[in-house]
């Protein structure tokens, strides 16, 4: 894209010029670099899903409910109570307007410190950690770094270790709030 613009790239540590060989050396180079990059996500990737075999924190945000202590979820029983509360109100019906409004009320905020909203509502309410599931690479892909989705994962590409986070409320409930979603 950048020849076909016009642009010349200039590399400090490998300067090339306009000899056909020069031609031949960026080509080798741009296709090692996407090699190696391409290697390094494989073998994160690898990683990751060993932890996720052993059901280990594998990085990002802790749910709203948890801690993590030596790479293992655990329970952080005054956030656990917000958890609680949120899946009992939907499952009494209150809808997310008046849920919010009482978390509000009780002065309960996010586990990033901020007031919750309809999707924080909505992301608790169908993460299955907190019925003791534990799934790993469940969001579909990204095309690129802002928020445009590519595709879901297919079923193969996601991994579920069933009953391996402390439960934070029943796996009945779990299921009767997915239902109703």
């Amino acid at each position: 894209i950048l020849a076909r613009s016009g642009v010349r790239v200039l590399a400090v540590e490998q300067p090339l010029d306009d000899r056909p060989e020069s031609v031949l050396l960026e080509s080798l180079l741009e296709g090692l670099a996407e090699y190696y990059s391409r290697n390094l996500a494989c073998e994160v990737m690898k990683g990751m899903k060993e932890n996720a075999y052993q059901a280990k924190f594998n990085g990002g945000w802790v749910p709203l409910g948890y801690d993590v202590v030596n790479g293992r979820y655990v329970i952080n029983e005054d956030e656990a109570k917000i958890v609680r509360l949120i899946f009992s109100m939907f499952l009494e019906g209150h809808s997310y307007g008046r849920i919010l409004a009482r978390l509000k009320e009780l002065g309960y905020l996010t586990k990033r410190g901020r007031p919750f909203g309809k999707n924080s509502l909505y992301e608790i309410l169908r993460n299955p950690k907190y019925a003791g599931d534990y799934v790993f690479n469940r969001a579909p892909r990204r095309i690129d770094g802002k928020r445009n989705w590519h595709r879901k994962k297919s079923p193969e590409e996601v991994i579920v270790i069933p009953e391996a986070v402390p439960a934070i409320i029943s796996k009945e409930e779990f299921a009767k709030v997915q239902e109703i979603m």
